[in-house]
């Protein structure tokens, strides 16, 4: 008899840093689409993000965040970001015989059609879009009607934590706040390796305390 083909939820992005928000939408695609698994995929230097964290100090927190959850794991690929035409036969010699679901914010969803060989790469993949920022779901499900071909299955669902971002969390970090959104072993290792602090003020204050 044979087993069950496997459902591989892969979602890539700079994660810089990791934050609950992606933790949320990862634990909710994997339950939504009935994924096996999911991996998270930094991308070494993301597109229009060029002054992002060491690719190691990102990596390194992925693992922390991820820990106490079975189904959620991370891929290191040698790609410098998502570009179908390498990424995804890589991914497909990874998971033969799986079917592949990616994973992404309705921000990026909405300029989709506009990467490379996306239209060669649709009928491959599943796509699972996380509603998030001011998306709502229907708006979503009618952005979908740009791209040059329907993928082999296509869900939207709503972010739960929709508001949350890496800027923002960094933006806190700088000013001295603590942030509800970032993960505690994410914060601790950002503190020791001062990733997103303000040195000068760090300085400053140990002066003047």
């Amino acid at each position: 008899m044979n087993q069950k083909s496997k459902r591989i939820g892969i979602i890539s992005g700079s994660f810089d840093p990791v934050h609950k928000g992606h933790i949320a939408f990862a634990l909710s695609a994997a339950e939504a689409a009935d994924l096996d698994m999911v991996y998270f995929a930094p991308e070494v230097h993301p597109r229009r993000k060029p002054h992002v964290s060491h690719f190691g100090h990102r990596l390194a927190m992925l693992r922390l965040a991820i820990r106490p959850y079975k189904n959620l794991d991370v891929l290191d690929l040698p790609d410098r970001y998502f570009l179908p035409k390498v990424t995804l036969p890589r991914l497909q010699n990874k998971f033969p015989e799986s079917r592949l679901v990616l994973l992404l914010g309705s921000d990026l969803f909405e300029h989709m059609q506009l990467w490379p060989d996306v239209e060669s790469m649709l009928p491959q993949v599943g796509l699972l879009i996380g509603a998030r920022g001011a998306y709502d779901v229907a708006q979503v499900l009618e952005h979908s009607h740009k791209l040059p071909r329907q993928p082999l299955e296509l869900q939207v669902i709503d972010s739960i934590k929709r508001q949350v971002s890496s800027s923002s969390i960094r933006a806190d970090i700088v000013a001295g706040k603590t942030s509800q959104d970032i993960v505690e072993s994410v914060a601790s290792y950002a503190k020791k390796h001062w990733l997103y602090h303000d040195i000068s003020k760090a300085k400053k204050k140990k002066l003047l305390g």
